[in-house]
């Protein structure tokens, strides 16, 4: 059997093809360049050698591809197929009479040699990575490190104050589960599943735990994720005693709610949650029902947008900026896009081109408090914390315990109002660490309220 060496030369995603002439063995058929191996050399010094020859290139050759072997009917051949990420010279083929550079995925489309195929399909195969502009991914889809979970990407990432790409943080997860405590044996629903993070830590203290969630996008893949740990449904928590029931459940243990938006939520461009990145203005958390943000902004008066902007994030120049945006939809202009509705609202706030975008990720966007008025009057998100927290006496049994999550003082008001009630014996409301918020400055305006059931 004779040994024979390919090189795969690769060229911005590119791979090098070079046609058989007329006249030889396998004339017209597409191969990868090389040649013989000869006695006493290794198969990368053969690759340099031949590749000089053929092309006259100076090669630098890197790791194995694949290996194939093939009868012809002038014998058996082993190619060694492996990789050239760089050369220096001009290509000029001696012994081939056409060069071409291919698409790697498009390998299998060209008549090439038998021996050759095996390769090929190995090539084509792998997916080259997305590459991103500049020196830094700045879109999401571009921080593959970070989606991929590489743990450098994902410390560089908190480190710089952000949350990594893909990933969500929970919070406050110690100060939460030791507010539910004792969890031995104990039956828990976590009302705000989310990436599962509350969720998969409580299910290695309770004997049985039970998430809800009203995205069933992030839902499928949280499931996945958690592999059966946690008995996820879709649904509003405001609907956790039909749930229950329809798990056979009366009463539960122990219940926590994070009342915000998931990493995951916020960071994916189409969910149009953010002004981090331009997407649509959709902000749904089920995306399968109701009004977009830009429906809702589009069919609105001016006086129910001001007071929603007030009541739900406590916008200062709520009065302005609802004009602003009712102008707009009178026009027929209302923002379809998160980029659109942030520069609408400095356009309101008559913000300099500067101040339009944040500092860095631990200060406050001049558009937050918007979005998040808006989110929360699109989903509806007052009037399922007010049944929630109208509902919790009945699922929670004597001496049950509730951790609840706020991040803004209209969820304050409204938790702090139910749990001074007679059934509930409530602690001092806590604030994250200092180091939590410097690894997940989502978590700064995080309060826990934990409350017993008496």
């Amino acid at each position: 059997m004779t040994q024979v060496c390919a090189g795969v030369i690769l060229r911005s995603g590119m791979v090098l093809l070079c046609r058989r002439g007329p006249g030889k063995k396998l004339a017209g058929k597409w191969e990868f360049p090389g040649g013989r191996i000869e006695p006493g050399e290794t198969p990368e010094a053969a690759l340099v050698r031949e590749l000089k020859e053929e092309l006259g290139i100076d090669a630098e050759v890197g790791a194995e591809v694949a290996r194939s072997r093939h009868a012809y009917d002038f014998g058996e051949i082993e190619l060694i197929g492996l990789l050239v990420p760089k050369f220096g010279g001009e290509l000029k083929p001696v012994e081939h009479d056409a060069l071409k550079w291919v698409e790697a995925r498009k390998l299998l489309e060209y008549d090439l040699s038998p021996a050759d195929v095996p390769i090929a399909e190995v090539v084509a195969s792998h997916r080259r990575r997305d590459r991103y502009r500049g020196t830094h991914p700045r879109e999401f889809s571009e921080k593959y490190k970070e989606l991929a979970g590489d743990a450098d990407a994902s410390a560089k990432a908190k480190a710089r104050g952000s949350t990594p790409a893909g990933a969500h943080l929970p919070v406050m997860l110690a100060e939460a589960l030791s507010a539910l405590e004792p969890l031995a044996g104990a039956v828990a629903l976590d009302c705000t599943l989310g990436w599962g993070g509350h969720a998969e830590a409580l299910a290695k203290k309770a004997a049985r735990v039970v998430g809800l969630d009203r995205d069933g996008e992030e839902l499928a893949r949280t499931a996945e994720r958690l592999e059966g740990k946690v008995e996820a449904r879709q649904a509003d928590y405001a609907d956790a005693p039909r749930v229950l029931r329809e798990l056979g459940l009366e009463r539960v243990d122990a219940v926590l709610a994070d009342l915000g938006v998931s990493s995951m939520q916020l960071d994916r461009p189409e969910r149009g949650m953010s002004f981090k990145n331009d997407g649509p203005l959709d902000m749904r958390m089920d995306r399968s029902r109701g009004r977009t943000a830009h429906e809702w902004l589009a069919s609105t008066p001016e006086s129910e947008i001001a007071a929603a902007l007030s009541r739900y994030g406590d916008e200062p120049d709520a009065v302005r900026i609802a004009a602003r945006l009712a102008a707009l939809a009178a026009q027929g202009r209302a923002p379809k896009t998160t980029a659109q509705l942030a520069s609408a609202v400095a356009e309101a706030k008559r913000l300099a081109p500067g101040r339009k975008a944040k500092k860095d990720a631990f200060a406050a966007h001049p558009a937050t408090r918007v979005f998040q008025a808006l989110r929360i009057a699109v989903n509806g998100e007052r009037e399922s914390l007010e049944r929630l927290l109208a509902v919790l006496p009945g699922i929670l049994g004597p001496g049950g315990r509730v951790a609840l999550l706020t991040f803004h003082s209209g969820e304050e008001r409204l938790v702090e109002a139910a749990l001074r009630g007679p059934a509930w014996r409530l602690s001092a409301p806590v604030k994250a660490s200092g180091a939590e918020i410097r690894e997940n400055p989502r978590a700064r305006s995080a309060r826990l309220w934990a409350a017993v059931r008496v």
